[in-house]
C-alpha cells in the first residue's frame, strides 16, 4: 500500500512540474473525491450482497495514471506532452509498472514517428522501451528497438546515446551467455563514457563489467570494478544504482562463500532500494538474502525471503528473477527432503531459463537438478543434468562452477 501511495504522489509531482501545481491539485481533489464516492458504492454493494469487495491496487494505479495522462494531453503543447511521456515511462519502470511503462513509450513513439523535430525524443523512447523489454527478458524486441535508437543516434552524432546502446547490448549478451561479446560491448561503452567524462555511466558500465568478472570467478577484478562503480554512485548519491552495486557485491561475496559479508551487502542494497522506491533491487535483495539463509540452513527464513522476492518478480515481469527464485526454492525443498516439490521447482527454473535464453541460469538449475537426483538415488538423471551443467559452465568460462560440477560428476560416476 505504501508503494502505491508513493507512486501516485510521484505521478502528481511530475504532472505539477509540467502543468502547474494549482491545476494539478484541483485535479487531485476531483480524482480523490471520485475514488471516495466509488468506494462508498462498493461498501453498499458489499452490505447488500454480503460479498467481499475491496479496492484493487492495480485499479488505483491505472485510475490515477490514465486520468493524469488525459489531463496532461489536454493542457500541454505537443513537445511538452512528449517530454512528459518520456519521464512518466521511466517512473513507471522504476516502480515496477512494466506494462504501463511499455504502453507510455509505445504511445510516445507513435506520436513522435515521422516528425523530424522529435528525432531525439524518438531515439530516447526506443532506447527506454528496449530497457523495458530487457527487464522482462524480451531480447528480440529489445534488440529491434536498440537498432532503431542506434540509427538515430548515429544520424545525430550522439556519442552518449551510442554508448548507452553498447551498454544495453552488452547486458543482453551477458544474460544470453555471450560473455566475450558482452565484454567488448562494455569496454566500447566505457571508452566512450570516459572520453565524455560521464561519471554516472562510467559507474554503470564498471558495475556491469564487475558482474561478468563475478561469473568468471575473477574475484579481485570484479571487486576493483565494483569499487569504482560504488565511488561514482556515492559521489552522485544515486540510490538506485547504489542498491544495484551493493546487491552485486553481495552476490560476489556469496559466491566466494563469505556469507555474513554477503548478508551485509544485501541489507545495504535493500535499504537503498526501499528509500529509492526501486522495485527491481528490492526483489533482488530479498532473493539474495533467501539464497544466503538457505546456505546457512535457516530454511524458514530463506523461504520467507524467496516468497517476498517472487511477489516482486511476478509484479515486474522479471523472468530472470523468477527463474532464480524457483531455483532457490527448489534447493530449499531438496535440502529438506521434499524431492518431488524440489524437482517441480527446479524444472520450472530450467524451463524459464531456456525460454529466456539465460545460459547461466540454465547451467545453475541443471547443476541443482543433478544434485537432487544424486540424493534421490536416480544416477542416470543426475549424470544427464550434471553433464548439461558442465557444458554450459565451460562455454561461459565460469571456472569455479565448472570445477565444482566436474568433482560431482566424478563422484557420481564412481558411485554404485
Amino acid at each position: 500500500m505504501e508503494r502505491i501511495k508513493k507512486f501516485i504522489d510521484t505521478l502528481f509531482e511530475l504532472s505539477s512540474r509540467y502543468c502547474g501545481e494549482s491545476l494539478v491539485n484541483d485535479l487531485r481533489i476531483i480524482l480523490e473525491k471520485a475514488e471516495a464516492l466509488e468506494q462508498e458504492l462498493l461498501l453498499k454493494a458489499k452490505k447488500d450482497s454480503k460479498e467481499e469487495t475491496k479496492a484493487i491496487d492495480e485499479i488505483r494505479i491505472k485510475f490515477y495514471s490514465d486520468n493524469l495522462l488525459s489531463f496532461c494531453q489536454k493542457n500541454l503543447k505537443e513537445d511538452l506532452y512528449l517530454g512528459y511521456l518520456l519521464e512518466l515511462g521511466k517512473i513507471c519502470l522504476d516502480f515496477g509498472e512494466v506494462n504501463y511503462s511499455e504502453y507510455v513509450y509505445s504511445l510516445l513513439i507513435q506520436l513522435a514517428e515521422g516528425k523530424p523535430k522529435y528525432k531525439n525524443l524518438l531515439a530516447q523512447a526506443y532506447f527506454n522501451r528496449a530497457e523495458v523489454y530487457v527487464r522482462s527478458s524480451r531480447w528480440k524486441l529489445a534488440e529491434n528497438d536498440l537498432k532503431k535508437a542506434r540509427q538515430i543516434f548515429n544520424e545525430k552524432k550522439d556519442k552518449k546515446g551510442l554508448a548507452r546502446v553498447d551498454n544495453l547490448n552488452g547486458i543482453i549478451k551477458s544474460e544470453k551467455g555471450a560473455i566475450k561479446s558482452a565484454l567488448k560491448n562494455f569496454n566500447d561503452a566505457l571508452s566512450s563514457f570516459s572520453r565524455l567524462k560521464d561519471e554516472l555511466w562510467i559507474g554503470i558500465v564498471e558495475m556491469n563489467i564487475g558482474n561478468l568478472k563475478t561469473i568468471q570467478s575473477h574475484w579481485d577484478e570484479a571487486v576493483t570494478h565494483f569499487k569504482r562503480a560504488l565511488t561514482a554512485f556515492e559521489k552522485l548519491m544515486d540510490l538506485k544504482r547504489l542498491s544495484l552495486v551493493r546487491y552485486n557485491m553481495g552476490m560476489l561475496f556469496k559466491n566466494r562463500g563469505e556469507l555474513e559479508a554477503a548478508l551485509t551487502e544485501f541489507d545495504r542494497s535493500l535499504e537503498y532500494a526501499l528509500e529509492a522506491n526501486y522495485y527491481l533491487s528490492t526483489g533482488l535483495a530479498f532473493l539474495g538474502k533467501g539464497d544466503v539463509y538457505a546456505k546457512l540452513e535457516e530454511y524458514a527464513v530463506a523461504m520467507e525471503y524467496c516468497i517476498r522476492a517472487m511477489e516482486v518478480f511476478y509484479k515486474i515481469m522479471d523472468k530472470v528473477g523468477l527463474a532464480d527464485t524457483y531455483k532457490i526454492k527448489g534447493i530449499i525443498q531438496r535440502d529438506t527432503s521434499n524431492y518431488e516439490i524440489a524437482e517441480t521447482y527446479l524444472l520450472t527454473s530450467l524451463r524459464i531459463s531456456e525460454e529466456i535464453e539465460s545460459r547461466l541460469n540454465y547451467a545453475e538449475s541443471a547443476y541443482e537438478l543433478g544434485i537432487l537426483y544424486r540424493k534421490w538415488n536416480k544416477p542416470d538423471l543426475a549424470k544427464k543434468y550434471l553433464k548439461i551443467s558442465e557444458k554450459y559452465f565451460a562455454e561461459l568460462g565460469a571456472q569455479e562452477n565448472l570445477e565444482r560440477v566436474k568433482i560431482v560428476i566424478e563422484r557420481t560416476n564412481g558411485s554404485k
